[in-house]
């Protein structure tokens, strides 16, 4: 299990080349650094970066979805969308598929946000925006803190 921390900006080069800092390509229970990830779409625009052992818990988590469950299709239609399995490069790149680009909104640049289990990849503008729309909660950080954290 691998855990992302920390906020970067990169370039986004013509071939959809972006470098995954080495920090974040760490995995603290093997000795050499992740070689690949699998990327999806993520919620709010972002785009999502897995180790492989955290993308076997989400798989976990998506087989238990009913087959009957009509919401549930959909969101795993959503979500696996242009999912792919990425290979980072001699040059710790990985290379981004023109549709998720595109879904993304990236363009020149793009900001990698560990977040535990994953690292969003944002345009940078975009990114602004919603933490602008979190920071703007008058109070209620505090209470969803507490509901999402204070949970046992």
């Amino acid at each position: 299990m691998s855990s992302f921390y920390g906020t970067e900006t990169y370039a986004l080069d013509h071939k959809g080349r972006l470098s995954v800092p080495a920090s974040m390509r760490r995995d603290a229970s093997r000795r050499k650094p992740l070689d690949s990830f699998i990327l999806v779409a993520g919620f709010e625009g972002c785009l999502s970066l897995y180790s492989p052992d955290d993308w076997r818990r989400v798989e976990e988590r998506l087989r238990r979805i009913p087959m009957g469950d009509r919401r549930g299709r959909a969101f795993a239609r959503a979500f696996l969308m242009d999912a792919c399995k990425v290979t980072v490069d001699a040059q710790g790149r990985v290379t981004i598929p023109p549709a998720l680009v595109h879904r993304a909104g990236l363009g020149k640049e793009a900001v990698l946000h560990g977040q535990v289990d994953r690292i969003e990849i944002w345009d940078p503008v975009r990114l602004k925006s919603v933490v602008a729309e979190t920071a703007e909660t008058d109070g209620r950080l505090e209470s969803l803190a507490d509901e999402v954290l204070g949970r046992e």
